[in-house]
């Protein structure tokens, strides 16, 4: 090798270093000081699984900021429940029957939400289901319900807003994915292979904007560990100021505010996020060694 292509690739590489030492000094500016958050005043917001626990939440709280919204849930009843206690505070609120796993249903109640109300400026991909047992205690239809709602709903709805999104370079999709997105536990297979693709999703959807040059669009995955109301595990922490299970009404506060700040990635409760990015770092044996440490 030559002497300037050394000169060449020695210079790449600190231009690299000063690059990543930027980046994380920007991060750590943003942690003392947090950006100017969003407005949702006058914005068209679709929140999926609208009926109850976590999506009623983000939708009324969103509605109390000046969003507009549009319901989606496959629970007629409880979707037009949320709505009227919308309109009750004085909201607006459209609610609309969809099974997010239904392809063709996901298409038809966006044509009718396109033509009746307009484009939502922000997607939350919120519906979503969960079972707790051993793996081949799941029954075939079990399986396709997990993957159908969690994934391939999440996958639909965003395929129908997103274009409106990237022709005008402005939107914004949440999608509610888990910390067992992040890592795979016990009796839960079928759904963290939901939740790892709800990952993966966001991930290369967000690079996707990236390298097309669509920065007003924005993608943020949400890694709730467990929230009150929708799951009825009870976790055995050896920590459990650390492993907090949030109030629905509480992590909605959170969600909300971490899209207001377009962050991509939000950990319910926060102090998670450095542990899970560590853990990514660590052989598969000492993440399990931790893991069972953590279990009390």
């Amino acid at each position: 090798m030559r002497v300037w292509e050394v000169a060449a690739a020695v210079a790449g590489f600190l231009v690299l270093n000063v690059k990543a030492l930027v980046l994380v000094a920007l991060d750590l500016f943003r942690l003392l000081v947090p950006p100017e958050e969003k407005s949702f005043a006058a914005q068209l917001v679709l929140v999926t699984g609208a009926g109850q626990n976590l999506g009623r939440e983000l939708a009324l709280q969103m509605s109390r900021l000046g969003a507009k919204l549009i319901l989606l849930d496959i629970n007629e009843k409880h979707n037009l429940a949320t709505a009227e206690l919308v309109k009750t505070e004085g909201g607006e609120a459209h609610a609309y029957h969809c099974d997010v796993s239904d392809q063709e249903a996901v298409a038809a109640v966006a044509a009718r939400i396109r033509r009746e109300v307009g484009h939502p400026r922000y997607v939350f991909s919120n519906a979503g289901t969960y079972e707790h047992k051993p793996f081949l205690s799941h029954s075939k239809e079990d399986i396709l319900r997990l993957v159908n709602v969690n994934l391939l709903g999440t996958m639909w709805v965003a395929r129908e807003f997103l274009g409106h999104m990237v022709k005008h370079n402005s939107g914004h999709l949440v999608c509610i994915s888990s910390v067992l997105g992040y890592m795979g536990r016990q009796n839960v297979v079928p759904y963290c292979a939901s939740k790892f693709g709800v990952k993966g999703l966001t991930e290369a959807l967000a690079e996707e904007m990236r390298m097309e040059r669509r920065s007003g669009v924005r993608v943020t995955a949400v890694h709730p560990f467990l929230i009150s109301n929708v799951s009825d595990v009870k976790p055995n922490l050896r920590f459990p100021w650390l492993f907090e299970v949030l109030e629905t009404s509480d992590a909605a506060a959170r969600i909300i505010r971490g899209v207001r700040r377009n962050q991509e990635e939000i950990f319910l409760p926060e102090k998670l996020k450095p542990f899970m990015v560590f853990s990514k770092v660590l052989p598969r044996k000492l993440r399990r060694l931790f893991g069972d440490y953590m279990e009390s």
